[in-house]
């Protein structure tokens, strides 16, 4: 949270690109022919030096810098260098030289230096501007790309307004990369909290992003200072991107998280509900908050402690007043089902005998003044009723002090806290206007010591590092949570991340989806908003909404400001608590699927949160269409997202769809409008999609033994893949933990589900395996592995057999013995003639007696 107190905007960063190369701007003219480097042809002149190498067949990185040699090659982002054999061949002529390689031809025009990037089938996908190309002026390096009118651009981390960033009716945008305390944003805020300088370009249906692996503030121009161009670079350092060949808009997002990590698969429990408030306190509180929870059968997993669980705000420390016992109080917490994070802030108090105080000054882990002085500032210890005083600041940027950090979390560890909030971490300060550290204070930066102006947009990153290899340090074969404000490229290796200090208003709530849907491009997929809004206050309707939107988000977490009123899913009346109970143990029906999605995300970077322009990039109407979404690529949701609406439209793309409430079924290529109510809350499944649930738990430790549930919609053939493991450990990492294969084949009158035996050596908690089946006719036959099983009636639905619904489902349950099935569903006329008086009198009787016994065996 920021200090500031309603809608003050902070800092204002005011970019100005020139519109011609004039006022000191030097555009790279001509090159001599380059020296071959290995996997590199490296050109130099008077002008500085440039790289283009080869990283693997489908990327490409460009390098240039205004002197005569490279700087050290080093990175803060990429996590993997390594790609294998692309076998790329390189040709050098007098007037241009050209790599090749199985995915992409890079053009090198030697006079004046330009590049472009075409695809295997030869057509132009990258191109510099003929007139500008790579230019500098002083320390700021820029280059200037080709931009067509049909392309879509998309990306840039954590930005506010439209998911398409080609800008509305072709107006153009602009953005900075710097990390800003940016209390109350709005749409026209920029930039923000996080910094991620890559976007991804949507040209006919295919796709190509570029990353630019640059930490000084930097800048993009998408189309507003001429429509034509894309223009982006940093104010320091090198301008070095990485241009990434798609050709689908998947294929660019896993090979960007290839290049900079991946977010690792969180631990269960953090996918299930968590309250929080700025602040709950004192401890009594905390006991009354989760005992309502537990009593109003409302499900929640996390309670969350702002600053004031705090001595004197100072990190690593409890008030003795307000939290006498923390082992006790978290012992006790855990024993209801509860977890609880608790907020660190990068700002330990200047005051000897505090011992993180105390161990960094003597390690000299601080931040430093140009003259060599720690530097001192104030934040919320500045700010505290007893004591007050400045702040001394860890340098994240040294690996000493990392390790420094991360061991300071011993103690709350040992007190049983579950993770760790990570926030002010852009890093701000309490001091007007920048309201962050001066730009010339010194940083250790790996051994080569540089000035904050570099460090300044990973500086929450390299925290965010620090507390996860702390917290997996101090618990060997525990996943880590860590949730941060800020954070940079390569940021989702460390850390969820949630967009800040919003406000309680419609806007907000509508922005998240494009918002999340641009962090899930640039490779953050575990990502969430204060539910409700931090400042200010919800309506009981907004609230309610904005729940209901928030049970898909990845992170689902519900906040407020101090002074506000109670935030809680029962403080609207028992009409909307009903709504919110709902809806919560919606998210807790969906968490078998959640964290199947959250797995993908972990091994392939396709995020669980997904515009619908990830998984349709050929259909044109959803290129700009960012109120709907994917949670997977099966579930499609049209939240309300509108005061007061009764009507929603959505759009379904091509295909049949069906209803994920009623199981109705919707024709695809076109927009439907439906009628909404308060209770409403639009999903469709895709034809083909298998959903994984499970019956409603009020927390994940309640998950073991559940049946497992999984629906099945029509289509003539489809399948899906099941992940499960503990939850909590790392043992998956070392082979622990299950995947099963699920197929359906429909053909006239018959509908064939298999499953696989489970591979891998975790097996879940006994349980039973309900199938949940979509049918168009009434089934006059169910067999399992050949045997038919009897018919229950819907009421005493248990044990082994099937049922029906009136929203035509068949559901079939048996016992899950992690061994390979094949279910079998007749409903054709030669099912009946095959069961003969399998409907009559005797023939129920009989089924009922079998069903009897196998409950009993059960």
């Amino acid at each position: 949270m920021s200090l500031r107190r309603g809608r003050s905007w902070g800092l204002l960063l005011l970019l100005s690109l020139p519109s011609t190369l004039s006022a000191g701007w030097a555009s790279l003219g001509a090159m001599p022919q380059p020296e071959r480097q290995e996997r590199a042809l490296v050109f130099r002149s008077p002008q500085g030096v440039a790289a283009i190498s080869v990283v693997s067949a489908e990327i490409v990185r460009v390098r240039f810098s205004p002197t005569p040699e490279f700087g050290r090659d080093h990175s803060y982002a990429i996590a993997n260098h390594v790609f294998g054999d692309s076998r790329p061949s390189f040709e050098v002529s007098a007037e241009q030289s050209r790599i090749t390689t199985s995915a992409v031809q890079v053009v090198i025009q030697h006079s004046p230096f330009r590049l472009s990037v075409s695809d295997r089938q030869g057509e132009l996908r990258d191109q510099d501007d003929a007139e500008r190309g790579i230019a500098f002026v002083g320390s700021t390096v820029q280059v200037s790309k080709r931009l067509l009118e049909n392309d879509h651009v998309y990306g840039f981390g954590e930005k506010a307004g439209r998911l398409d960033k080609r800008g509305w009716g072709l107006g153009g945008v602009s953005y900075a990369m710097w990390n800003s305390d940016t209390y109350a944003y709005d749409g026209s805020t920029d930039p923000i909290y996080a910094s991620v300088p890559f976007f991804m370009v949507l040209r006919n249906g295919r796709a190509h992003g570029i990353f630019l692996d640059n930490t000084h503030r930097s800048f993009f121009d998408v189309g507003k200072q001429s429509q034509q161009l894309l223009t982006f670079g940093a104010e320091g350092g090198e301008l070095d991107y990485y241009f990434i060949a798609g050709p689908t808009p998947k294929d660019v997002v896993a090979r960007y998280t290839a290049l900079t990590g991946r977010t690792p698969l969180p631990p269960r429990w953090a996918l299930g509900y968590h309250q929080c408030r700025y602040s709950y306190y004192p401890e009594s509180r905390l006991r009354f908050l989760a005992d309502n929870f537990r009593q109003r059968r409302i499900p929640a997993d996390t309670l969350w402690l702002d600053i004031h669980y705090l001595d004197s705000y100072k990190p690593f420390t409890w008030d003795p007043e307000r939290f006498p016992d923390p082992t006790r109080l978290l012992g006790d917490l855990r024993k209801q089902g509860f977890r609880v994070v608790t907020i660190l802030d990068p700002h330990p108090k200047k005051e000897p005998g505090y011992a993180p105080y105390d161990s960094g000054l003597a390690g000299d882990h601080f931040v430093k003044n140009p003259d060599g002085s720690v530097y001192e500032a104030p934040v919320w210890p500045a700010l505290a009723e007893k004591n007050p005083g400045p702040s001394v600041f860890p340098d994240f940027s040294r690996a000493a002090t990392r390790e420094w950090w991360g061991d300071l979390h011993r103690g709350l560890v040992e007190a049983g806290v579950a993770g760790i909030w990570n926030d002010m971490n852009e890093p701000a300060v309490f001091r007007d206007p920048a309201h962050t550290m001066p730009l010339d204070l010194r940083h250790d930066n790996e051994g080569q010591p540089t000035d904050h102006r570099e460090i300044h947009n990973v500086y929450g990153m390299l925290m965010t590092q620090a507390t996860h290899q702390g917290l997996l340090r101090l618990r060997p074969n525990n996943r880590p949570f860590v949730l941060t404000r800020a954070s940079f490229a390569g940021g989702q290796r460390y850390a969820a991340l949630w967009p800040g200090d919003n406000v309680s208003d419609w806007w907000h709530m509508r922005a998240t989806i494009p918002m999340f849907g641009g962090l899930g491009l640039s490779g953050f997929a575990f990502v969430g908003a204060d539910i409700g809004g931090f400042a200010e206050a919800p309506s009981p309707e907004l609230f309610t909404r904005w729940l209901q939107l928030g049970v898909f988000y990845p992170f689902m977490r519900t906040h407020t400001t101090v002074g506000t009123p109670d935030q809680e899913p029962w403080s609207y009346g028992t009409h909307h608590e009903a709504l919110n109970r709902r809806a919560i143990e919606l998210r807790y029906e969906l968490l078998p699927h959640l964290y199947n999605v959250m797995h993908e995300a972990a091994e392939t970077g396709i995020p669980a949160f997904r515009p619908l322009v990830l998984e349709f990039p050929e259909d044109p109407r959803v290129a700009s269409l960012d109120d709907q979404f994917l949670l997977g690529s099966d579930l499609m949701l049209a939240p309300v997202v509108r005061e007061g609406a009764t009507e929603r439209e959505v759009y379904l793309p091509a295909g049949d769809w069906y209803d994920f409430w009623t199981g109705e079924r919707h024709q695809g290529g076109r927009t439907h409008r439906l009628a909404v109510t308060l209770e409403s809350i639009p999903a469709f499944v895709r034809a083909g999609g298998f959903l994984f649930r499970q019956p409603v738990v009020q927390h994940t430790g309640e998950m073991p033994g559940q049946p497992l549930i999984v629906e099945v919609y029509p289509s003539a053939q489809s399948s899906a893949s099941l992940y499960e493991d503990d939850g909590e450990s790392l043992d998956y990492t070392r082979g622990a933990f299950a995947t099963r294969r699920f197929e359906q084949r429909r053909e006239k009158g018959r509908t064939a589900i298999a499953g696989s035996a489970v591979a891998g050596s975790y097996r879940p908690a006994p349980r039973d395996l309900v199938l949940s089946v979509r049918l168009d006719a009434s089934p006059k036959r169910v067999l399992l592995d050949g045997a038919p099983l009897p018919e229950i009636p819907v009421e005493t639905a248990g044990g082994a057999g099937w049922s029906t619904t009136k929203d035509g489902f068949v559901t079939v349950r048996f016992r899950d013995r992690a061994l390979a099935f094949k279910l079998t569903i007749e409903t054709g006329a030669e099912a009946a003639s095959a069961c003969g008086g399998c409907n009559g009198p005797a023939a129920r009787a009989a089924r009922h007696a079998v069903y009897r016994l196998i409950r009993a065996l059960f």
